[in-house]
């Protein structure tokens, strides 16, 4: 499916069924997050590292909540990960905000965690008791889907957003599940 969205280029990447809290910095960020909510529009998020140019990868998302921070009054925006797309076009416009047009990726298809994966699960729960800001982003944990647990890994770890971007754009968790166990298997 073809959609058109404004794009806030973000240092994190977030995808399908994440909630993730983005800084939004003055300028281009804030005026992107801006338009879009004037216009009652969803944001596609894609990182920074991403070429704006050609087959970059991102995701759709929802703005679910916002605050401001006292310290330093950058507003913080808590978003919620639908679909993620691949990058047709992109340009900037008339209010100086960038769109692209984007086709959607297809939604891996549910998976449930075998034996040989049940460390993604095993560890991703340590990882939420010891970081009750992470567990409180994700209201019901589906920690017996292998597709969950694979997303919410590749938000997680510093992989580069070009290994990343190779497993968001796989048919399924497969890929993403192999890479992952060999880096828990192989830490580097």
């Amino acid at each position: 499916m073809t959609i058109t969205l404004p794009i806030l280029f973000n240092n994190r990447h977030i995808l399908p069924s994440g909630r993730l809290p983005l800084r939004v910095v003055p300028g281009e960020q804030l005026n992107t997050v801006k338009y879009a909510m004037q216009h009652g529009l969803d944001i596609g998020v894609c990182m920074d590292e991403t070429s704006p140019i050609g087959a970059g990868i991102g995701t759709r998302v929802t703005v679910e909540d916002f605050n401001t921070s006292g310290e330093d009054g950058v507003l913080t925006i808590t978003v919620c990960g639908h679909e993620s797309f691949v990058i047709d076009s992109i340009k900037e416009n008339e209010e100086g905000v960038v769109v692209a047009v984007c086709q959607t990726l297809p939604t891996w298809p549910e998976r449930e965690v075998s034996n040989d994966a049940a460390p993604l699960a095993e560890r991703l729960q340590i990882m939420f008791d010891r970081y009750p800001e992470l567990s409180s982003l994700h209201k019901r944990p589906h920690f017996e889907s292998l597709t969950w647990l694979c997303q919410r890994w590749l938000e997680l770890l510093p992989i580069p957003a070009s290994e990343k971007q190779v497993l968001m754009a796989a048919n399924s968790c497969s890929d993403t599940c192999e890479y992952l166990l060999s880096l828990m298997k192989d830490p580097h």
